[in-house]
C-alpha cells in the first residue's frame, strides 16, 4: 500500500505549529543570552531610579552609566557582581550551583524545543509509522518541563524583572502551545494511519 503524506489539514496544522516553535526558539535563545533577566536600581537625589546592574545566569553586568553597560563578568565561584554577593555568606555555593544548573536546564530546554520543532516539521512533510507519531509531542513536552525547572532554579536566588526573562518566558508560553498543536497534529495523523490500516477506531 502506497504511503501517502499527511493529509492537508493536518500540514497545515504541522506549518502553524512549525512557526510558534520557531517564535519561542527566537524569544528563548535572546532571553538566555541577553544580561537582564534581574536588574538592581538606586533612586537618585532628583527622586529618579537609577539602573546599577544586572543578571542573568552565565555572567552580570555593573556600573551603569546613563543606562550604558560599562563592565560585565562571567559568573564565577565567588558570584562576583550577583545580588547578594559577598564571600561571608554561608549560601554562596549553593547559590553558584543554582546558577550552573538553572543554564543548563534552560539552554537543554531549548535543545528539546528545536529538536521538537524539527521533528514535528518533518512530521508534517512524510509519512511516519503511526507510533513515531509521538516523538514531536515528547520533545516538546520534555522542552516545556527542561525549561520551566531552569526558571524554577534560578528563581531561587534571582529576582526576574526585567525584559530578558519576559522574553524567555513568553517562550516558554509558545513552546507549551506549540506542544499541543503538535499533539494534535500527531493524533490526528495517528487516527488516520488507523483508519487506512483497516483497523477498529470505534
Amino acid at each position: 500500500m502506497a504511503r501517502l503524506p499527511p493529509d492537508s489539514l493536518s500540514q497545515t496544522i504541522a506549518f502553524i505549529t512549525v512557526a510558534f516553535g520557531v517564535a519561542a526558539l527566537v524569544l528563548t535563545c535572546v532571553g538566555i543570552a541577553t544580561p537582564r533577566w534581574y536588574s538592581a536600581y538606586y533612586t537618585s537625589n532628583n527622586k529618579t531610579y537609577v539602573k546599577t546592574g544586572s543578571a542573568n545566569f552565565f555572567y552580570t553586568c555593573s556600573a551603569y552609566t546613563n543606562g550604558t553597560i560599562y563592565n560585565c563578568t562571567k559568573r564565577g565561584s565567588s558570584l562576583y557582581g550577583y545580588p547578594g554577593y559577598s564571600t561571608l555568606n554561608p549560601w554562596m555555593t549553593d547559590y553558584y550551583q543554582r546558577m550552573q544548573n538553572a543554564g543548563a536546564l534552560c539552554i537543554v530546554g531549548i535543545i528539546f524545543l528545536f529538536f521538537g520543532t524539527l521533528a514535528t516539521l518533518i512530521m508534517g512533510i512524510i509519512y511516519f509509522q503511526a507510533w513515531i507519531t509521538l516523538i514531536p509531542p515528547a520533545l516538546l513536552f520534555l522542552a516545556c518541563l527542561f525549561m520551566l525547572a531552569g526558571m524554577a532554579e534560578g528563581a531561587r536566588y534571582l529576582l526576574y524583572n526585567d525584559y530578558s526573562a519576559n522574553l524567555y518566558q513568553t517562550g516558554h508560553l509558545l513552546t507549551m502551545f506549540t506542544l499541543f498543536l503538535s499533539a494534535f497534529v500527531a493524533g490526528r495523523i495517528h487516527f488516520s494511519r488507523w483508519t487506512e490500516a483497516g483497523k477498529n477506531t470505534s
